[in-house]
């Protein structure tokens, strides 16, 4: 006889909206060192798959910048060719030497109906050339208007530029040790009412398939104003899901610290936000930040030197319930 007893409910590990799919994967970090998670999108067509605007903003100057030329150029050939096959009377003035042949002539005066130049030294001939260049020159306005908006977007656009130090510490803290790194501003502009959440992935176990995500509990978790660095500690304390544990364990319980910042950025009057993560071997053991200001003599200006927001000293660790392993 079957039993009436209820199922019990799958216990909530509190994910945050990582899912259990990625909460189960091993040998793969959950979000990268750049903000971004590990996950791939497929079975959409390619129209679907992405967005050009949302790519355009978001990928480096150095992508963006070769995106344009390559479509600049593109465009232009396409253009070139179809003049050739025209034929030679489509365009007139000037001769082919001076460009390198009928080609080079077709796509200079592609650019220059393209830009709107005109410099009148090559000219169309009948309705069909005539037709093309009015295309082209539709077409190069609506490119160059869409090119202007992304420029102007891409400088608009408020983000956060946070510096984070490259690994996290455990060093002593108020008579005891605690979980620590820190950030700061790589721009000019102003950041204020800055707040963190820090959260530990890992598993129950070695062999347990899947990570609970506890919140750690911050030293500090706002601040009003950003203008310098900001140490971001977590003691670790006996209420501390930490506390016990060590370097060896975090890692063969495939740990990883998630950092969630949330400011505003008084420019824009913005809310920006920006992530990373610290696995276990990111983190180093028995170490302390150094410091990172200088005072002018002369002004009594106070100077943050970014190149150093790494740079940590080896110290000796207050005893815990277990002695940190070498990670």
């Amino acid at each position: 006889m079957a039993s009436s007893r209820p199922t019990a409910p799958r216990e909530d590990k509190g994910d945050f909206g990582l899912g259990r799919v990625l909460s189960d994967t091993r040998g793969q970090r959950l979000l990268n060192p750049d903000g971004t998670f590990n996950v791939r999108r497929v079975g959409l067509p390619w129209s679907q798959a992405g967005s050009l605007y949302h790519d355009a903003l978001t990928v480096s100057w150095p992508r963006f910048l070769a995106w344009t030329v390559l479509a600049y150029v593109a465009i232009n050939l396409c253009f070139a060719v179809v003049f050739l096959l025209l034929g030679l009377g489509a365009l007139s003035g000037a001769g082919v030497e001076p460009f390198g042949g009928a080609f080079g002539r077709a796509f200079f005066f592609s650019v220059q109906t393209f830009a709107t130049i005109g410099y009148g030294s090559i000219v169309a001939h009948g309705v069909a050339a005539n037709l093309v260049v009015t295309l082209e020159a539709l077409i190069g306005l609506m490119a160059q208007a869409v090119i202007t908006g992304l420029l102007f977007a891409r400088f608009a656009r408020p983000t956060m530029a946070v510096q984070f130090s490259a690994m996290a510490l455990v060093a002593p803290f108020n008579g005891g040790r605690a979980l620590m790194f820190r950030i700061a501003n790589r721009r000019r502009n102003e950041l204020i009412e800055m707040d963190a959440q820090i959260t530990l992935a890992l598993r129950d176990d070695a062999a347990d398939a899947s990570r609970r995500y506890l919140p750690l509990s911050l030293d500090r978790r706002a601040v009003s104003f950003f203008p310098l660095s900001w140490t971001l500690v977590h003691p670790i304390t006996p209420e501390s899901p930490l506390w016990g544990l060590s370097a060896l364990a975090l890692h063969a319980r495939d740990a990883e610290i998630l950092v969630l910042l949330h400011g505003t950025d008084e420019t824009f009057a913005t809310r920006v936000s920006s992530r990373r993560s610290y696995r276990s071997d990111e983190i180093v053991w028995g170490a302390k930040f150094r410091h990172i200001f200088t005072t002018s003599s002369v002004d009594g200006r106070v100077t943050v030197d970014l190149t150093a927001l790494d740079q940590y000293d080896a110290v000796a660790l207050p005893p815990d319930t277990v002695a940190p392993d070498t990670p």
